[in-house]
């Protein structure tokens, strides 16, 4: 959305979206979207920086207690039997 709202395009793959075209119409309100948009994007980052590290660890700790954590959350895997 940031990059999208601020006119620059969204970037897919090997293309490039065209962004939304500014006029003096919509251009405060672009703005505003983009950079909220950028916002909750650095929010999200801090936040994901710590939980994201702790989740893993987490599930780690249950795996080397013996738990089937993984196997449980694969839907690819038998069902584990009970």
């Amino acid at each position: 959305a940031m990059e999208y709202y601020g006119g620059k395009g969204l970037p897919f793959f090997f293309t490039t979206i065209p962004g939304i075209t500014k006029t003096p119409e919509n251009k405060a309100s672009t703005g505003k979207i983009a950079g909220q948009s950028f916002k909750i994007h650095k929010t999200l980052g801090t936040y994901g920086k710590y939980l994201i590290p702790m989740h893993v660890g987490g599930a780690f700790t249950h795996y080397f207690k013996g738990q089937r954590i993984f196997s449980r959350v694969n839907p690819f895997s038998p069902r584990p039997k009970m």
